[in-house]
């Protein structure tokens, strides 16, 4: 019972503990008792126990109870003993401390030792005083009863609510009877049996960690003089091992080394003899499978002759059979080839339509070009016009330019001949002329008046110029409207009429030949799965208001088609161009793996949950594909850029893109947190929706985009009738500056004639050349006046040329939008008629290989009347053989193998075989049986070996950490000890040599050594003196330094009670004081632990409130004396 606990506290300990011990010792076997003691005994009183022992007992001065240890278990408090050895009744009550038990020799003072030890279920043996335990009945005396009471309080009580506060183990110990010894365990509070048996004492000192076995822990008299006299260091060892239990755990594992190294002896031999074992077995095995097969053979070789008989009808019926298979097979084939030339003439057919219906639109397209072409001829000739006209313009500028440069030379030459002969006249004005001179001023200010004007007109033209300009500018952008807002429409009206061509063929949403691919599909053979797709039909809305944009996301991949190996991908390949579908083909594995954990939190709406998929393999190939179960769909943009920031900024787990309803993409992971719209498809019903409600809907859009070309066409002519006000505005201002222009020119010849008459008294040269200046002037005016009409011109003009340009922009660009639409109608007519010649060129195949079908169906005919004829021959011999048909289990060449073999192996078993059948398979059973059982043993053995091995490395492991620490421990503890007489010294331990050293220094050695070290030179001093070895050392101070490791080794080990019987035997006085004093500072540093001590000597310690004397008096001699 102690040693699996001892073991536990070694595999928990850490490694540098020092304050570590063992529980207990090992125990000896159970001692069961036959017959249950009777309860006549009662417990002794106290007083007449007393009386009977002589017990003195000396308490402290102050009379009060010692209360230490008053929480603790495993305190003796009392010890009872009735005949037992030479008390008749003794009650002895100890202190929680220190117990000292002095007497003359023969009182007893050993008994209450030995009494501590049987009641605790110690054997006789371990107390050295008896061979049995019978010896220690008090002669005379049939039985004698020892009890013990120990104190059991504390948070570690053992079952206080069993056992009380104080247990008491009660011994008898017979003479005679079976039963020698016999246990009561008993409530010390209600006096009740608690437990009769011995199992009981043991869990009770294993709990409270006494080792009444220990020799160091209790020492009786004879190990108490052992252990004071030895002085071997291998004994010393000895006693050091026993008193931590390191000593039984070393055998313990010894014993379990042992075992596996035996173990390991035993799986090496098994090992050996194993192989030899297991060809043992399986040559009786085959000798027993031989020897059954070997009755069985002859009756299955008749058996097989008769099934070769007629397995050679059966071949020559399975050749008939085949004959007729290929035939029919070749009867399908031909069939399937009109077939397949029928559905390639209809295909033909329905071609031939389409082109027709197609060119129809084309010429219908090209219809509309003719009054487009004559609303384009007249603002082309116009602009031809207007272009000539304005190169006209362009040569009259130069000319005029011409003129004028000519007209301002001669200008400047008359002015200068003019000044030479004005200073030859003095100026001698007169009356008239100055009022000439007024008139002129006057009409000069007449005509700056009327240029202000002239400048405020064309300041207002300017401004007319360029309102036109942004008219102009504007009107472009309204006709950009126009056509874009036409185009508009133009879509929408195709995308309607494509739905309303789905409303009969809903394939035809997933684009063009899908319907004929799919019938292909199902007639064709395929390697691995049969094809899936187009993969939009397996995938339909949850909630309509998704559809776009899911649409728009999923776009080319609801087209798609799933195969799992390239070789289907090449064959679907080949019927997808023989029917121009463009239609994607993605090779995938058929993997059901689990998405969830890459699903965002459920209250986001992903795209796999808006959608309901039908078929598992297209939900996790939209999943690789467009990882549709992380991307989070929200109504508006605003929603989802708050979603996409969400988390502390970033992303939210598991999401990688967010769409909006309304068209924009709200950051991915790939682009980060930027917004971009998205160019949405035309919505289809490829997602299963309601095909009439999409047609209502487009119609709807339909309505909507018509009223904005409405609205762009009403813009433009809006803008169209201002700028044909402005140019009404320009017309009038210019009529206003030809009047102006008018009124300067009659001011300036009335100033022109004004002056020839104040110039008619100037001499004729000078008035010649002022007129012929006028003359030059005014011509220049004309040549000024006719520029700035020309260029007002000019710009009407270009105006013009603007105008009708932009007339003629709007109309290519009509007509150049039917032409792209008769083009693509063209384009898709020659698809269509590429693809007649594909069908045509199938029919040509299909022809020849229907040739072929015929020529081998004739030749398959004629190779089965052959067969036929044949067949009845072979009949007729399988029934010589065996005139009843059998059932046939193999084909003729393995038959014929099988009879030889079977021939061959009856032989050599013939030859071979001297036992029954039913001797080889006792014997085989045999063989087998030994084998596995000697397999599986081998096998549990060495698991249970390397198991062993493990633990016995850790225990060793832990042993000698143990070991270590308890060294360590001791060493400390007996350094401290010594120096309470001045004394120093170590304790040499050897693991290896298991050897104890004590080396002490006494008080005189170490004044020696002073006196050396002070009369000796510097260099000699220090190690010139050696610790002695206790062989050196006189009795007392070998008695002593014994004492000091015997408590250094009290104070490694960790039990509640020690005992130790004549201690001081050997010591003179000084040293037996010193010995008690250390005894009682021991036990007084130590925390709920006992000491017992046994001596015939005088006391020198004085009795106090944790020391107690019991002196014993001999028994029947004297009466108790207390002190």
């Amino acid at each position: 019972m102690a040693k699996p606990r001892l073991k536990h506290l070694l595999d928990d300990a850490p490694e540098a503990s020092v304050c570590i011990s063992p529980a207990a010792g090992k125990r000896s076997k159970i001692e069961r008792s036959q017959t249950p003691d009777s309860d006549q005994e009662n417990s002794m009183a106290p007083s007449q126990a007393a009386a009977k022992t002589g017990v003195i007992r000396l308490r402290a001065r102050n009379g009060e109870e010692h209360t230490d240890g008053a929480d603790c278990i495993g305190i003796v408090e009392r010890v009872e003993l009735q005949d037992f050895m030479c008390h008749e009744r003794a009650d002895v009550k100890l202190c929680p401390k220190v117990n000292f038990i002095t007497g003359q020799n023969g009182s007893g003072k050993s008994a209450i030792l030995t009494a501590l030890i049987i009641a605790l279920g110690g054997k006789a043996s371990a107390t050295n005083r008896a061979p049995s335990l019978k010896e220690f009945v008090r002669e005379g005396q049939t039985r004698a009863v020892v009890r013990v009471h120990l104190k059991n309080r504390g948070s570690e009580a053992y079952l206080p609510e069993r056992f009380g506060s104080s247990i008491i183990i009660e011994r008898q110990l017979n003479t005679v009877g079976n039963a020698t010894s016999l246990f009561k365990i008993r409530n010390g509070n209600s006096g009740e049996v608690i437990s009769r048996k011995k199992e009981d004492v043991v869990a009770i000192t294993d709990h409270m960690a006494i080792q009444v076995d220990n020799p160091i822990n209790i020492l009786s008299q004879d190990a108490a003089r052992e252990f004071l006299a030895s002085t071997s260091p291998d004994k010393m060892y000895h006693f050091f091992l026993k008193g931590t239990q390191l000593f039984q755990l070393r055998e313990d594992l010894e014993v379990v080394r042992q075992a596996i190294t035996r173990a390991e002896s035993s799986i090496n031999r098994k090992k050996e003899v194993l192989p030899e074992m297991k060809a043992e077995k399986r040559r009786w095995e085959q000798h027993y499978e031989d020897m059954r097969q070997a009755r069985d053979l002859s009756t299955k070789m008749e058996s097989l002759s008769h099934q070769m008989a007629w397995a050679m009808v059966e071949e020559a019926e399975a050749e008939v059979q085949k004959a007729n298979e290929d035939i029919s097979m070749q009867q399908k084939k031909l069939s399937k080839v009109d077939e397949k030339v029928d559905a390639e003439r209809a295909a033909i057919d329905e071609i031939n339509k389409e082109v027709e219906q197609l060119e129809e639109q084309a010429s219908a397209q090209m219809v509309q070009l003719e009054p487009l072409q004559e609303e384009r001829r007249v603002p082309l000739e116009r602009l031809n016009s207007l272009k000539s006209t304005l190169r006209t313009f362009k040569q009259t500028e130069n000319e005029i330019n011409a003129e004028a440069r000519s007209t301002r030379e001669r200008i400047e030459a008359l002015k200068k001949e003019i000044a030479v002969e004005r200073e030859r006249l003095v100026d001698k004005g007169s009356a008239g002329r100055e009022r000439l001179k007024k008139t002129i001023q006057d009409l000069e200010d007449s005509i700056a008046d009327q240029e202000a004007e002239l400048s405020k007109l064309q300041e207002q033209q300017k401004a007319l110029e360029d309102r036109s300009l942004e008219l102009h500018e504007t009107e472009k952008e309204r006709k950009a409207d126009v056509v874009r807002a036409q185009q508009q429409v133009e879509h929408v009206k195709s995308g309607l009429q494509d739905l309303m061509n789905q409303t009969s063929d809903q394939m035809s949403a997933f684009g063009r030949g899908v319907k004929e691919a799919l019938v292909e599909i199902k007639r064709t053979k395929w390697q691995g799965m049969t094809p899936i797709g187009p993969i939009g039909k397996f995938v339909k809305l949850r909630d309509r208001k998704w559809s776009l944009i899911i649409e728009t996301t999923l776009d080319k991949t609801l087209n798609s088609f799933l195969v799992d190996s390239h070789a289907d991908r090449i064959k679907l390949d080949a019927i997808f161009r023989q029917y121009n579908c463009q239609s994607r083909i993605v090779v995938c594995r058929a993997e059901m793996f689990d998405y969830t954990q890459g699903e965002p939190d459920s209250s986001y709406t992903t795209m796999l949950r808006a959608l309901h998929i039908s078929d598992e393999l297209v939900k996790r190939q939209l999943i690789n594909i467009n990882r549709i179960e992380q991307i989070v769909l929200v109504e508006h943009r605003a929603e989802g850029d708050r979603l996409m920031s969400s988390n502390n900024g970033g992303f939210p787990r598991n999401v990688s893109a967010c769409l909006s309803a309304d068209g924009y993409n709200v950051g991915a992971r790939r682009g980060g947190l930027s917004t971009q719209a998205i160019s949405l498809v035309r919505q289809s019903s490829r997602l299963g929706e309601d095909i009439s409600q999409t047609i209502a809907r487009e119609r709807q859009i339909l309505a909507e985009k018509s009223k904005v070309l409405t609205e762009a066409q009403k813009a433009l002519a809006e803008i169209r009738n201002e700028m044909e006000a402005v140019a009404g505005e320009y017309k009038r201002s210019s009529l206003a500056e030809l009047k102006c222009r008018e009124r300067i020119n009659r001011a300036t010849s009335e100033i022109q004639q004004t002056r020839e008459r104040l110039h008619s008294d100037e001499p004729a040269k000078i008035a010649a050349l002022e007129g012929e200046l006028e003359t030059f002037e005014t011509q220049l005016e004309s040549i000024q006046t006719q520029f700035r009409d020309h260029i007002s011109q000019r710009k009407v003009k270009e105006e013009e040329i603007r105008q009708v340009e932009s007339d003629l922009q709007l109309v290519e660009q009509k007509a150049s939008f039917i032409r792209d639409k008769a083009d693509k109608l063209r384009r898709a007519a020659e698809s269509k008629a590429t693809q007649c010649q594909t069908h045509n060129n199938n029919i040509e195949y299909w022809n020849s290989k229907r040739t072929t079908l015929e020529e081998k169906m004739r030749s398959l005919e004629a190779q089965k009347m052959d067969v036929e004829a044949r067949v009845g021959e072979i009949e007729n011999d399988a029934r010589k053989v065996c005139p009843e048909r059998v059932p046939v289990e193999h084909p003729p060449r393995k038959l014929d193998r099988m009879i030889s073999e079977c021939k061959a192996r009856l032989e050599e078993i013939e030859r071979s075989s001297n036992m029954t059948l039913a001797e080889v398979a006792e014997k085989a059973q045999t063989y087998i049986m030994t084998y596995t059982k000697a397999k599986e043993e081998l096998r549990s053995v060495i698991a249970l070996v390397s198991a062993l091995k493990t633990a016995h490395q850790q225990r060793l492991n832990k042993w000698m950490q143990f070991r270590d620490s308890m060294a360590v421990r001791t060493k400390l503890h007996f350094i401290k000890n010594l120096m309470q007489r001045g004394y120093t010294g170590k304790l040499e331990f050897d693991h290896t040599q298991c050897t104890l050293i004590p080396k002490v220094k006494t008080d005189q050695d170490l004044v020696s050594e002073r006196i050396t070290d002070s009369t000796s030179s510097p260099s000699a001093k220090g190690g010139s003196y050696q610790r002695k070895d206790t062989r050196s050392l006189s009795g007392g101070e070998k008695s002593f330094t014994t004492i000091c490791l015997l408590l250094s080794l009290w104070e490694t080990m960790n039990c509640p009670v020690r005992a130790l019987d004549e201690f001081d035997v050997f010591m003179d006085a000084a040293n037996r004081r010193i010995a008690m004093s250390m005894m009682v500072a021991s036990a007084r540093t130590q925390r709920d632990t006992q000491f017992i001590l046994i001596t015939p000597q005088d006391m020198s310690v004085k009795p106090d409130k944790d020391v107690t004397i019991l002196r014993l008096q001999p028994p029947q001699r004297t009466a108790v004396s207390r002190h």
